[in-house]
């Protein structure tokens, strides 16, 4: 979901042409389902308040859709808007067309164009959608977005912003001094800009006060059992 100003203002000229397509295939949307593949796929690269993500990559959502919103459009505008961009992102996005497909995308486009930029918090079984239904390491890893950044062979990941966690188990050990490989992956989840690796950005956001202890412990467990 990679939004510009240019970007936006396009997307506004064209989205009556789009908003259809929002719950196509069904009468409407599935918001929940919206948020847990938004936080899976998406909130890896964005910061979407509601979603409970921080990703730096790409544009702030909420940021993006507030003075519009303020302005006078309605949500179902900015869910045409979402959706044009998970089908077509401009040419020069690190965002792959299609990263989200069919009813998912739709969902996605709902989710976004009902959180983005609205005070306060989710409720109900929105508020547990995505991350906080997340239990095992594999769950969380995926839910977390992990996959989107990090590749890692046990849960099918190929990501490329990230350190290849395949080598995690190994390198955890000798890339921090004082640190035993335990205590290194708690920091680089708790607190990402504590230790850069080399050659790679400082584009991880914190999951400090995102994942409880019991689940940053069962995220550790996994990477470390798993991993080579």
């Amino acid at each position: 979901m990679s939004l510009t100003r240019n970007t936006l203002a396009a997307a506004l000229c064209a989205v009556a042409l789009t908003l259809s397509i929002a719950a196509c295939g069904r009468d409407e949307p599935d918001i929940e389902n919206g948020k847990a593949q938004f936080v899976e796929k998406c909130g890896s690269c964005h910061t979407l308040a509601r979603a409970g993500t921080a990703g730096t990559q790409g544009p702030n959502l909420d940021k993006a859709f507030q003075t519009a919103l303020a302005d006078g459009i309605d949500r179902d505008t900015v869910d045409g808007i979402v959706h044009k961009q998970i089908l077509h992102p401009r040419v020069d996005s690190q965002m792959p067309a299609g990263l989200v497909k069919g009813e998912d995308a739709s969902d996605v486009a709902a989710y976004v164009g009902y959180a983005a930029a609205r005070k306060g918090k989710d409720e109900g079984a929105l508020a547990s959608a995505g991350l906080a239904q997340a239990k095992t390491g594999d769950q969380i890893f995926t839910a977390a977005g992990c996959a989107g950044c990090h590749t890692f062979k046990p849960a099918g990941s190929t990501g490329n912003i990230g350190p290849n966690l395949d080598e995690l188990k190994t390198a955890a050990a000798k890339m921090e001094p004082g640190k035993n490989a335990d205590q290194y992956i708690r920091e680089s989840i708790e607190d990402p800009s504590a230790f850069i690796v080399k050659g790679f950005p400082n584009a991880m956001p914190s999951f400090k006060g995102r994942l409880t202890d019991a689940q940053i412990k069962a995220l550790i467990d996994y990477l470390l059992q798993k991993g080579g």
